[in-house]
């Protein structure tokens, strides 16, 4: 019977949503992570220090009180409406960890989004002096890339400018989905990455090859099984630039099962069971530390949690939560079950 133990983990990339939903998701995350960077594209985005205060006072006012070593790590959302005298008191604060560029029109609410990603120089270099990171989703919206080379084309066309005008800006590529982007992260040093566990145990045959899944569609889109054979190698090599960030994105069925089927897979319930089996296959279950609690840890300048749980492999369970139901009566389907089933995971005394 395989075990591992580790630090806590932090999940670096999370959305929590608000209101009912948020009440309905954020014990999943906070049961077994300690940190949980928050995205910031609410509508209206997350943009003030203000905005980011409250939002973070909303959420700890949901979670339950046995879950209390939880704390949300706040982000603001990139555009020229941004204050950057703001942004700078609210690094200072403490509650401003990090600032999130999206490409306008690439995920959710990202229509919100101003400005291409070369024309925040300004901002780029006040991150420098701040010491505080850039978090990138790479996706191009060119109408003329195929779906599946978007992560390649957004990083070719805007990120690699970005790098070599600021080799000292500290750039986190978020759920890196294809062997390119693992590829740019290793030539640059000052890039790091966040994998999702979605990523990291699916592929687009999954997604795709017996008719659509929607509850497998995420933006980006999962890629090809050498792609997810990529991410996997980066993610059991102990590298130190990549680190989980699982990218939970809930929608209701009512959102993911219509003729527009919204982006992004529910995984916070059970996502660290699935990390945990693709360690497992991999016979790497010894470097799962690293990349659940270590390094992304270092990457955002933070100790490892004290902290410890133990990951049992064990007969498969045959019943377990596969959806949850909102206070407004919305639905929303985990990913992982059939994972989960397999693990078990408890706190160490």
């Amino acid at each position: 019977m395989a075990s591992v133990e580790i630090p806590m983990p932090d999940d670096w990339h999370v959305h929590l949503r608000d209101d009912d939903m948020l009440a309905a998701v954020v014990e999943h995350t906070a049961r077994w992570f300690r940190y949980g960077m928050v995205m910031p594209n609410l509508r209206p985005p997350v943009q003030t220090t203000a905005q980011a205060d409250a939002y973070r006072r909303r959420i700890l006012n949901r979670v339950p009180a046995a879950l209390s070593h939880f704390q949300p790590q706040m982000t603001l959302f990139v555009s020229h409406d941004l204050d950057l005298d703001d942004l700078g008191r609210g690094i200072e604060a403490g509650i401003v960890r990090a600032v999130k560029f999206y490409p306008p029109g690439a995920t959710t609410n990202s229509d919100q989004a101003k400005g291409d990603l070369g024309e925040f120089d300004e901002l780029f270099g006040r991150l420098v002096e701040w010491n505080t990171q850039l978090l990138v989703h790479a996706e191009s919206t060119r109408s003329d890339v195929d779906l599946f080379d978007r992560e390649a084309a957004f990083l070719d066309d805007h990120l690699a400018a970005v790098c070599a005008r600021h080799p000292k800006l500290g750039v986190t590529l978020e759920h890196v989905s294809t062997a390119a982007g693992v590829e740019f992260v290793r030539s640059n040093p000052n890039v790091v990455a966040s994998i999702t566990p979605h990523h990291l145990s699916r592929e687009r045959a999954d997604l795709l090859a017996f008719g659509m899944k929607p509850d497998l569609y995420c933006k980006p889109v999962l890629n090809t099984a050498a792609d997810r054979d990529a991410l996997v190698e980066a993610a059991v090599s102990g590298d130190g630039q990549f680190f989980l960030g699982t990218d939970s994105a809930p929608h209701p069925t009512t959102a993911k099962y219509g003729p527009n089927v919204a982006a992004g897979v529910f995984n916070a319930p059970y996502g660290l069971e699935v990390v945990a089996e693709v360690f497992h296959q991999q016979e790497a279950l010894e470097e799962l530390g690293k990349f659940v609690s270590l390094n992304g840890a270092a990457v955002y300048g933070v100790p490892p949690s004290v902290d410890q749980l133990r990951l049992t492999r064990r007969e498969a369970q045959d019943t377990i939560p596969e959806r949850l139901r909102t206070s407004s009566g919305e639905e929303v389907v985990f990913f992982g079950v059939e994972e989960a089933r397999l693990w078990h995971i408890e706190a160490v005394a």
